[in-house]
């Protein structure tokens, strides 16, 4: 019996340790439930040495974000951290890593806003303000692909906020031309121009692409990346051919990286169809770009996120040429796809449906037209704010509706 409790003591010690390389907040407790924790403790004892916890109020079960979560006060984490050993910091650290890497999607796509995404942030950052050098770099990738999840269920300001503090906790180690700190870097740009921040988003881009091009060469895929944040931002400023000659750059550089069929070739691709002039979208590519997603849908399947992008995408080219009728047609199925996938207040969905106002009300629907573009108006004011740039340009489109101003 005695040896029975010296081994569970020994077992919720370990686990204390390996929780103290964490926050001071809910920790869902899935993340424990992982076979990498076995490198500081049997996967088996891990309920045990958790129950020991809780029996001694050492820490407690909560519940956040409808997920069952432990959490330890901050003082006791602080103090078990700095009295554990140096030699079994690294083992801790490189499991705590590989934890939290599991509980973040190895794939982050376009999705409804998840709650639970934002309780792994400060357990992301408090792994990144004490961990050494030799994980750095893979905690900081899984902070940065956690800021990716964040910004494509729509919460902008949680990706931002992750991915700049992030960048700053690991540029201590790593230094500021580390590709991974400059990814993350890159990341924060991106937030930024979806919280319409334009400028800043235009200075870090522009400093971390210079960068990458510099170290890394202009083909390189994280050099095309910070390019199309780039070119993003560039259009919504209002500088169409800086941004049409970026992204042209870009579509390149991923075409030689990473092929023409990958998912952020076509993606960029896609993008040429929204940002060319009507005249030009016709002879691009041969005159090939205008069945982009007929292609999407062969190598990604219909409801991939880039096929429907390259629809959507698509819908406003054809739009640009006066064919209303198909326009209408088109992105009246992807804003139909867009709500099932996403949900109604999912920020591509209400593109799509400002879209589909402008085809109605092109078709002579002006009264349908009018209610979208108000729903569209309410929601991005509930959700970006009423001086955010896409809420401003959806209020100016409905004004020109009502006042009879409006000509497609």
């Amino acid at each position: 019996m005695d040896d029975e409790v010296q081994q569970a003591g020994y077992e919720a010690a370990a686990l204390l340790r390996l929780l103290a390389r964490f926050a001071a907040e809910p920790l869902p407790l899935t993340l424990l439930n992982h076979a990498d924790i076995s490198a500081v403790l049997p996967r088996a004892r891990t309920e045990t040495a958790l129950r020991a916890l809780l029996d001694q109020s050492l820490s407690e079960l909560v519940d956040a974000a409808g997920a069952s979560c432990v959490q330890s006060h901050g003082i006791l984490l602080d103090s078990v951290s700095a009295a554990t050993p140096a030699d079994l910091v690294p083992a801790l650290d490189a499991t705590a890593v590989r934890l939290l890497d599991a509980a973040v999607p190895g794939v982050p796509d376009a999705g409804p806003h998840d709650p639970r995404l934002r309780l792994l942030v400060p357990h992301a950052l408090a792994l990144l303000s004490h961990i050494d050098g030799t994980s750095a770099a893979d905690a900081l990738a899984v902070a940065t692909r956690l800021s990716v999840a964040l910004h494509r269920t729509g919460d902008y300001l949680s990706a931002w906020e992750t991915a700049r503090s992030a960048a700053d906790l690991a540029q201590r180690l790593l230094g500021a031309d580390h590709r991974t700190v400059l990814a993350a870097r890159s990341r924060a740009g991106r937030a930024l121009f979806r919280l319409g921040r334009y400028a800043e988003a235009e200075a870090v881009l522009r400093a971390v692409r210079d960068a990458q091009e510099r170290l890394f060469g202009a083909d390189d895929p994280d050099t095309a990346d910070s390019g199309y944040g780039l070119q993003l931002v560039l259009a919504n400023l209002g500088r169409r051919e800086e941004s049409v000659a970026l992204l042209r750059d870009t579509v390149a550089g991923r075409r030689s990286a990473l092929g023409p069929t990958h998912p952020l070739t076509l993606r960029a691709r896609g993008s040429l169809l929204e940002m060319l002039p009507a005249a030009e979208v016709v002879a691009e590519e041969g005159g090939t770009l205008l069945t982009l997603p007929s292609e999407c849908d062969q190598f990604l399947g219909p409801d991939h996120t880039v096929t429907l992008g390259a629809r959507h995408n698509h819908a406003w080219a054809l739009y640009l040429l006066g064919r209303f009728d198909e326009a209408d047609r088109e992105i009246r199925r992807v804003a139909e796809s867009y709500v099932r996938c996403f949900g109604p207040e999912y920020p591509m969905v209400l593109a799509a449906r400002q879209l589909l106002s402008r085809t109605r009300a092109a078709l002579g629907h002006m009264e349908e037209g009018i209610a979208l573009m108000t729903d569209v108006v309410e929601r991005r004011e509930r959700g970006l704010g009423p001086e955010h740039p896409f809420t401003v340009a959806s209020r100016q489109l409905l004004d020109g509706y009502r006042s009879g101003r409006w000509r497609p």
